[in-house]
């Protein structure tokens, strides 16, 4: 019985120590293989992937480098334009609009025909007139015969030449209403509104016709008692209208000699020339008053100004950082804003991006990719320490450095063990590392090609079909694709390297 006890003892004792000695294998093995990846700078089974990692903290920014130009300092208000002239056009007789010769928008001269009243009525009694005023002008003139000889009397003779003047003035009268039956233009302009219709009964002093003289237009503006010393006749104002980015130029025609005693304004009358027929009466407009103009200043885009308690800043971009900057602001003008102090010429200022940035933060310019990305990409593309090596250790040493991605790195593959298993290994190993150390330009093309601009990588590549045809069936079956400038770089380097190891005759 003892000595079946001691027998059950050993072969316990023997499992304790088997067991242990695994968990120490396991653990040297894990602690190698922590190693191995500390070395490496990446996640296990990224092998030499922790370059991403660190990038993907970096935000995208915009950056414009800073600048000097002219800036204007300004007096902002807001008006309504006005035509000089906008006059009622009346009918001057009574009558029926027989014709309507002009509509709203036309262009007329001074004088031009704009309707025309029916003239019936007015010529018969013209001609009645006519005939009446000829009568009396014969007996005024025999009358005048009889006084010349002394045989009528001039009291008599009175009397017929006024019956003859009377006539006579009944005559113009009624010559002059048949001219006013056809309405005319009073002076150049557009028609702005008409009133009418044909067959209408229109009676004198009605309006028939608006018309409006828009060259030039006014813009009627009240500047603050404190301000008009600034003011003067010919002074530069710039004009925009809602609705547009176009902005046109006008001129200071006239300053009121009082002040408003209600508002404590002046009013000030600026004429603007619209050449372009672009501006009409009533549109609401902005007018900027220029009182100085500031050359050569430093600017920056307003939207690059962060609003603080203490003022306000902006961004530097500063070799992958970014740098916090107060500034002192001058004037400022549309998008542009003046910077008295705070920046230099030549400082690239952060645009886009910079809401919620701090003082240091990483930063990288949008769609450019940064330098740990691009040795990432050179690694896999066969450069020195790439993701060849682990995959030669993890075949076992059986010499397939997978999609071609082997390096100096590639090490595993060529352990005494591993070559020991297959001889093809050492071959691999060896070529491995001599095109990623330099045998073959492998990671310098992969580098070239991911410093390349995103468009020019795709003309350069789609001039083959294959990878055209491949990248547009992406495009179709994963319409996110075509957003993702960071997978398309990396599927257009994957199908590069398989072309070329398929020119080469590698496995895949």
């Amino acid at each position: 019985m003892f000595k079946r006890f001691g027998m059950r003892k050993l072969a316990y004792w023997s499992i304790a120590l088997a067991m242990a000695g695994t968990l120490a294998c396991g653990g040297e093995e894990e602690a190698e293989e922590s190693a191995a990846q500390n070395q490496r700078g990446g996640r296990p089974g990224m092998g030499g992937m922790g370059g991403p990692a660190r990038t993907g903290a970096s935000i995208p920014v915009e950056v414009k480098t800073v600048d000097r130009g002219n800036i204007a300092a300004t007096l902002l208000t807001y008006t309504s334009l006005e035509a000089e002239r906008h006059v009622d056009v009346v009918s001057r007789t009574q009558g029926l609009v027989k014709t309507i010769l002009v509509e709203e928008g036309d262009r007329v001269e001074e004088g031009q025909p704009l309707a025309q009243l029916d003239t019936d009525v007015l010529e018969l009694t013209l001609q009645e007139r006519e005939v009446n005023m000829n009568s009396l002008e014969s007996n005024y003139n025999r009358s005048r015969e009889l006084q010349e000889q002394e045989l009528l009397s001039s009291q008599e003779f009175e009397q017929t030449k006024f019956q003859y003047e009377a006539a006579r003035t009944q005559y113009e009268s009624a010559k002059l209403q048949l001219a006013y039956a056809t309405i005319r233009s009073p002076f150049s302009g557009i028609i702005t509104e008409r009133l009418i219709e044909v067959g209408n009964l229109v009676n004198a002093n009605d309006v028939v016709f608006r018309t409006a003289d828009l060259d030039p237009l006014l813009a009627r503006i009240h500047v603050p008692e404190k301000d008009i010393g600034q003011v003067r006749p010919g002074q530069s104002v710039r004009i925009n209208v809602e609705g547009s980015n176009q902005t046109h130029t006008g001129r200071v025609a006239r300053i009121s000699p009082i002040v408003d005693p209600q508002s404590g304004t002046v009013k000030v009358t600026v004429e603007i020339r619209d050449r372009r027929g672009t501006l009409r009466p009533g549109m609401f407009t902005t007018v900027n008053l220029v009182i100085a103009i500031h050359e050569e200043v430093l600017q920056i885009e307003k939207k690059a100004l962060v609003a603080e308690a203490e003022g306000s800043y902006a961004f530097l971009f500063q070799d992958g950082t970014a740098e916090k900057r107060l500034l002192e602001i001058g004037i400022a003008e549309g998008d542009y804003v003046e910077v008295l102090s705070g920046l230099s010429d030549g400082d690239s200022i952060i645009t886009v991006g910079q809401e919620g940035l701090r003082n240091g933060a990483p930063v990288r310019i949008a769609g450019q990719i940064p330098p740990t990305a691009e040795g990432m990409a050179g690694g896999m593309d066969g450069g020195p320490g790439g993701m060849g090596g682990r995959t030669g250790g993890a075949n076992g040493g059986t010499g397939d450095r997978a999609t071609g991605m082997g390096g100096a790195g590639s090490e595993s593959a060529g352990t005494p063990a591993a070559q020991e298993g297959n001889p093809g290994a050492r071959g691999a190993a060896m070529s491995g590392a001599g095109e990623g150390a330099g045998g073959q330009p492998g990671g310098t093309r992969g580098n070239r090609m991911m410093a390349m601009d995103l468009d020019q990588m795709k003309e350069r590549m789609f001039q083959n079909p294959q990878i055209k045809a491949a990248y547009d069936k992406q495009v179709e079956e994963d319409p996110a694709f075509a957003d993702d400038e960071e997978r398309q770089r990396a599927f257009l380097i994957q199908q590069m390297r398989q072309m070329r190891a398929q020119r080469g005759g590698r496995p895949q």
